[in-house]
Protein backbone atom coordinates (compact mmCIF):
# COMPACT_ATOMS: atom_id res chain seq x y z
CA UNK A 1 0.00 0.00 0.00
CA UNK A 2 1.12 3.76 -0.80
CA UNK A 3 0.55 6.48 0.85
CA UNK A 4 0.68 8.68 -1.82
CA UNK A 5 0.68 7.62 -5.82
CA UNK A 6 1.72 10.57 -8.28
CA UNK A 7 0.00 11.13 -11.27
CA UNK A 8 1.30 13.44 -13.87
CA UNK A 9 2.51 14.24 -17.79
CA UNK A 10 5.83 13.42 -18.71
CA UNK A 11 6.61 17.14 -19.51
CA UNK A 12 6.03 17.73 -15.80
CA UNK A 13 8.34 15.02 -14.23
CA UNK A 14 11.66 18.00 -13.56
CA UNK A 15 9.26 19.42 -10.69
CA UNK A 16 7.68 16.44 -10.06
CA UNK A 17 10.89 13.83 -9.20
CA UNK A 18 11.93 16.20 -7.36
CA UNK A 19 8.84 15.99 -5.36
CA UNK A 20 9.10 12.28 -5.44
CA UNK A 21 12.83 12.06 -3.80
CA UNK A 22 11.73 14.22 -1.03
CA UNK A 23 9.08 12.11 0.00
CA UNK A 24 10.63 8.77 -0.24
CA UNK A 25 13.72 10.48 1.37
CA UNK A 26 11.41 11.41 4.61
CA UNK A 27 9.87 7.69 4.33
CA UNK A 28 6.34 8.37 2.37
CA UNK A 29 5.71 5.48 0.55
CA UNK A 30 5.31 6.94 -2.84
CA UNK A 31 4.18 5.50 -6.37
CA UNK A 32 6.43 7.10 -8.56
CA UNK A 33 6.86 5.35 -11.87
CA UNK A 34 10.74 5.58 -11.89
CA UNK A 35 10.87 3.91 -8.76
CA UNK A 36 9.14 0.65 -9.83
CA UNK A 37 10.86 0.06 -13.58
CA UNK A 38 12.13 -3.25 -12.26
CA UNK A 39 8.26 -4.20 -10.70
CA UNK A 40 6.39 -2.67 -14.11
CA UNK A 41 8.46 -4.55 -16.16
CA UNK A 42 6.57 -6.70 -18.12
CA UNK A 43 3.55 -6.20 -16.30
CA UNK A 44 -0.44 -5.32 -18.04
CA UNK A 45 0.50 -1.50 -17.08
CA UNK A 46 -3.55 -0.88 -17.89
CA UNK A 47 -4.27 -3.48 -15.21
CA UNK A 48 -1.65 -2.45 -12.86
CA UNK A 49 -1.75 1.67 -13.23
CA UNK A 50 -5.94 0.95 -12.50
CA UNK A 51 -5.10 -1.43 -9.50
CA UNK A 52 -2.56 1.20 -8.13
CA UNK A 53 -4.37 4.41 -8.60
CA UNK A 54 -8.04 2.98 -7.61
CA UNK A 55 -6.80 0.45 -4.89
CA UNK A 56 -3.16 0.20 -3.34
CA UNK A 57 -2.66 4.27 -2.54
CA UNK A 58 -4.23 6.31 0.24
CA UNK A 59 -3.94 9.19 -1.48
CA UNK A 60 -3.63 10.27 -5.25
CA UNK A 61 -1.97 13.56 -6.17
CA UNK A 62 -2.86 15.19 -9.56
CA UNK A 63 -0.44 17.04 -11.06
CA UNK A 64 -2.44 19.07 -13.51
CA UNK A 65 -1.25 20.98 -16.53
CA UNK A 66 -2.29 21.28 -20.72
CA UNK A 67 -0.12 18.13 -21.08
CA UNK A 68 -1.78 16.51 -18.55
CA UNK A 69 -4.82 16.60 -20.32
CA UNK A 70 -3.39 15.40 -23.23
CA UNK A 71 -1.83 11.78 -22.61
CA UNK A 72 -3.70 8.52 -22.86
CA UNK A 73 -1.35 7.11 -19.39
CA UNK A 74 -3.18 10.36 -17.61
CA UNK A 75 -6.38 10.12 -18.13
CA UNK A 76 -6.49 6.33 -17.26
CA UNK A 77 -4.85 7.07 -13.90
CA UNK A 78 -7.60 9.72 -13.42
CA UNK A 79 -10.31 7.23 -14.42
CA UNK A 80 -9.08 4.82 -12.21
CA UNK A 81 -8.64 7.52 -9.13
CA UNK A 82 -12.15 9.06 -9.67
CA UNK A 83 -13.51 5.96 -9.23
CA UNK A 84 -11.58 5.53 -5.79
CA UNK A 85 -12.63 8.82 -4.87
CA UNK A 86 -16.23 7.99 -6.15
CA UNK A 87 -16.69 5.24 -4.12
CA UNK A 88 -15.46 6.58 -0.75
CA UNK A 89 -16.56 10.16 -1.13
CA UNK A 90 -12.65 10.56 0.98
CA UNK A 91 -10.13 13.09 -0.06
CA UNK A 92 -8.64 10.90 -1.89
CA UNK A 93 -7.58 13.05 -5.06
CA UNK A 94 -5.21 16.16 -4.39
CA UNK A 95 -5.16 18.16 -7.48
CA UNK A 96 -2.52 20.43 -7.85
CA UNK A 97 -1.69 22.69 -11.03
CA UNK A 98 0.60 24.02 -13.26
CA UNK A 99 -1.88 25.92 -14.98
CA UNK A 100 -5.98 26.29 -15.72
CA UNK A 101 -6.27 23.77 -17.65
CA UNK A 102 -9.80 22.00 -17.04
CA UNK A 103 -9.82 18.36 -16.51
CA UNK A 104 -13.18 16.53 -16.66
CA UNK A 105 -13.91 15.20 -13.24
CA UNK A 106 -12.24 18.34 -11.55
CA UNK A 107 -14.56 20.34 -10.24
CA UNK A 108 -14.16 24.04 -9.90
CA UNK A 109 -14.46 24.27 -6.62
CA UNK A 110 -12.13 21.09 -5.33
CA UNK A 111 -9.82 23.04 -3.25
CA UNK A 112 -6.20 22.89 -5.20
CA UNK A 113 -2.61 24.30 -4.65
CA UNK A 114 -1.09 26.69 -7.38
CA UNK A 115 2.45 25.41 -7.57
CA UNK A 116 3.83 28.31 -9.40
CA UNK A 117 3.72 29.09 -5.50
CA UNK A 118 5.33 26.15 -4.14
CA UNK A 119 9.14 24.78 -5.02
CA UNK A 120 9.87 21.11 -4.90
CA UNK A 121 10.61 21.07 -1.28
CA UNK A 122 7.99 23.52 0.03
CA UNK A 123 5.68 21.59 -2.04
CA UNK A 124 6.95 18.00 -0.70
CA UNK A 125 6.96 19.24 2.64
CA UNK A 126 3.09 19.95 2.31
CA UNK A 127 2.37 16.79 1.52
CA UNK A 128 3.83 15.29 4.42
CA UNK A 129 2.14 16.96 6.87
CA UNK A 130 -1.56 15.94 4.74
CA UNK A 131 -0.54 12.47 4.06
CA UNK A 132 1.34 11.81 7.29
CA UNK A 133 0.89 14.69 10.53
CA UNK A 134 3.88 13.47 12.26
CA UNK A 135 5.94 13.78 9.58
CA UNK A 136 5.91 17.96 9.95
CA UNK A 137 9.33 19.12 8.38
CA UNK A 138 8.13 22.66 8.81
CA UNK A 139 8.07 21.88 12.81
CA UNK A 140 11.18 20.18 12.31
CA UNK A 141 13.25 23.42 11.20
CA UNK A 142 11.10 25.47 13.23
CA UNK A 143 12.76 23.27 16.20
CA UNK A 144 16.13 24.07 14.54
CA UNK A 145 16.08 27.65 14.34
CA UNK A 146 15.04 28.13 17.96
CA UNK A 147 18.42 25.93 18.59
CA UNK A 148 20.57 27.78 16.22
CA UNK A 149 19.50 31.32 16.32
CA UNK A 150 22.46 32.78 14.63
CA UNK A 151 22.15 29.62 11.09
CA UNK A 152 20.06 29.92 7.76
CA UNK A 153 18.40 26.80 7.91
CA UNK A 154 16.77 25.47 4.66
CA UNK A 155 16.00 22.36 2.94
CA UNK A 156 17.86 21.55 -0.36
CA UNK A 157 16.32 18.61 -2.28
CA UNK A 158 16.94 15.41 -0.05
CA UNK A 159 19.00 17.90 2.61
CA UNK A 160 18.75 19.82 5.42
CA UNK A 161 21.48 22.90 4.88
CA UNK A 162 22.81 24.76 7.69
CA UNK A 163 24.84 28.37 7.58
CA UNK A 164 26.28 30.27 9.53
CA UNK A 165 28.42 33.09 8.82
CA UNK A 166 29.48 33.97 11.91
CA UNK A 167 31.36 30.87 12.61
CA UNK A 168 32.25 30.33 8.81
CA UNK A 169 29.76 27.31 9.05
CA UNK A 170 28.27 25.19 5.91
CA UNK A 171 27.13 21.58 6.54
CA UNK A 172 24.48 19.75 4.96
CA UNK A 173 22.59 16.27 6.55
CA UNK A 174 19.78 14.34 5.13
CA UNK A 175 15.98 15.26 5.63
CA UNK A 176 15.41 11.82 6.59
CA UNK A 177 17.84 11.32 9.43
CA UNK A 178 16.45 14.67 11.50
CA UNK A 179 12.93 13.80 11.16
CA UNK A 180 13.65 10.83 12.48
CA UNK A 181 15.58 12.27 15.65
CA UNK A 182 13.32 14.95 16.05
CA UNK A 183 10.11 12.11 15.95
CA UNK A 184 12.41 10.25 18.65
CA UNK A 185 12.91 13.29 20.41
CA UNK A 186 17.05 13.09 20.30
CA UNK A 187 17.74 15.76 17.95
CA UNK A 188 19.23 17.53 21.43
CA UNK A 189 21.83 15.19 21.47
CA UNK A 190 23.11 15.43 18.16
CA UNK A 191 23.68 19.25 18.47
CA UNK A 192 25.68 18.55 21.81
CA UNK A 193 28.48 17.23 19.14
CA UNK A 194 30.52 19.82 18.20
CA UNK A 195 31.33 17.73 14.88
CA UNK A 196 28.10 18.14 13.80
CA UNK A 197 26.92 21.65 13.75
CA UNK A 198 29.85 23.88 16.10
CA UNK A 199 27.52 24.74 19.17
Amino acid sequence: MYDVALSFAGEDREYVQQVADILHEIGIRVFYDVYEEVDLWGKDLYTHLDDIYRVKSRHCIMFISKYYKEKLWTNHERASAQARAFIEKSEYILPVRFDNTEIPGIRQTTGYLDLNKYSPEQFATLVARKVKPDYDVDLLIDYLKKWLVHYEINVVGTEIEFKCEAEEYYGKFPLRLLLDMYRLNQLDHMFLHPSIVPW
